[in-house]
């Protein structure tokens, strides 16, 4: 990945920060992406204190998007172009649907699957200049259960971001550009541990799926981000972590079988 520049979309925390560290490692130049400017140029501070890396803050709400615009021009005017982009930024406040006003379930809605369609929308923009790149969204099993659940915006948000991955498969074809999607579990995110630590017993037992005794840990999200943009044979693939099991990848013609 060496002189190669990755935008990583809520890299200031969890999972974005350990992708984003992780393609610092491999050699890349990272623009990180946050609406939470502290978090961000901690992000930034490791990159280039612990891994000797290059890496570049930017300020922008992936659910607006004119920001998601400005957040890829930054990208190319800063570091030179966007090789590599990881749709990883997401949100699930409470009170969920349908006991929510539309605001603020639409809001999900937009952080969620429209942010990572303005990302894709853009992204491409830019990796048409290079004749190529990979785009890998981070999504969750919430979008691959068929069963009750807690969030249903949520659900529904990450359930989209499989479906439109898949559809986008072509474009390995037509463009050269990769779009790949994982679909972890519980992970053990900041968030979550703040969450399990506050949690009653009855209250992670109403969890519509209860956490693991082991979470996934956030480096090993990015290890699989680091596999979809080193094989370049892999395009509209959907990786699928189960609570519990190891992760697999989901054959082709597997949503055809339902």
């Amino acid at each position: 990945m060496q002189g190669r520049v990755a935008l990583v979309t809520g890299a200031g925390a969890g999972i974005g920060r350990a992708i984003a560290i992780r393609l610092a490692r491999e050699g890349a130049a990272v623009v990180v992406a946050d609406i939470d400017e502290v978090a961000g140029a901690e992000t930034v501070r490791w990159i280039e204190v612990e891994e000797g890396g290059r890496a570049a803050l930017v300020l922008a709400d992936v659910g607006v998007e004119a920001d998601v615009r400005a957040m890829v021009n930054f990208a190319e005017q800063r570091l030179g172009s966007v090789d590599i982009l990881v749709n990883n930024a997401g949100i699930a406040p409470e009170p969920h649907f349908p006991h929510a006003d539309p605001g603020h379930w639409g809001r999900t809605l937009d952080v969620n699957l429209r942010g990572v369609m303005f990302g894709i929308q853009f992204g491409v923009e830019a990796m048409r200049k290079r004749r190529g790149g990979v785009i890998v969204n981070i999504s969750s099993m919430a979008g691959m259960i068929y069963q009750p659940y807690g969030a249903p915006e949520y659900a529904a948000s990450k359930a989209g971001v499989v479906h439109l991955t898949a559809a986008l498969g072509s474009l390995k074809e037509t463009l050269g550009i990769r779009v790949n999607c994982i679909c972890p579990g519980w992970v053990a995110t900041e968030a979550v541990r703040r969450f399990l630590a506050k949690a009653s017993q009855e209250e992670l037992a109403q969890q519509s799926v209860p956490p693991p005794p082991v979470l996934i840990q956030p480096e090993a999200v990015a290890e699989l981000v680091v596999m979809f943009v080193r094989d370049e044979d892999l395009a509209g693939r959907v990786v699928v972590w189960p609570d519990g099991e190891p992760w697999q990848l989901v054959p082709n013609d597997a949503l055809y079988r339902y």
